[in-house]
């Protein structure tokens, strides 16, 4: 047998493989989970990344904490899949983004635009 016949066809890709797995593909830009990251992941840099640019091309300064919370919403275990889809589309607007970057409280924001029931914590865990 020959080498050339063990290699892989490029035709199939496996979803694992592709870091934008899951995220719209009709998305301009960066999506906002992965430009988040960036920003998290720059801090304690020289110069650490504060600029996130949503889907119409606008930039918007955020700061760590900003950057955190957002990213944690995107991530909560108790939002159905399709809120958080829907807010991950959402994001990726200026306007909706710049209402999250403006809000005292984010939390409570996002509470409110997508009519999330809030429960009383578990003493028993989750």
């Amino acid at each position: 047998m020959k080498a050339k016949e063990f290699t892989i066809k490029k035709e199939f890709v496996d979803p694992a493989d592709d870091p934008n797995a899951g995220f719209d593909k009709e998305f301009k830009q960066d999506s906002m989970f992965n430009q988040l990251g960036k920003i998290l992941d720059s801090q304690g840099n020289p110069n650490p990344l504060d600029t996130v640019v949503t889907d119409d091309g606008k930039k918007h300064k955020i700061n760590f904490r900003q950057a955190s919370t957002l990213r944690r919403l995107l991530t909560a275990p108790r939002v159905k899949p399709d809120i958080k889809a829907k807010f991950t589309k959402d994001l990726q607007t200026s306007e909706v983004l710049e209402k999250f970057l403006q809000a005292n409280d984010m939390v409570e924001l996002f509470v409110s635009m997508y009519d999330i029931e809030q429960t009383a914590p578990s003493n028993y865990g989750d």
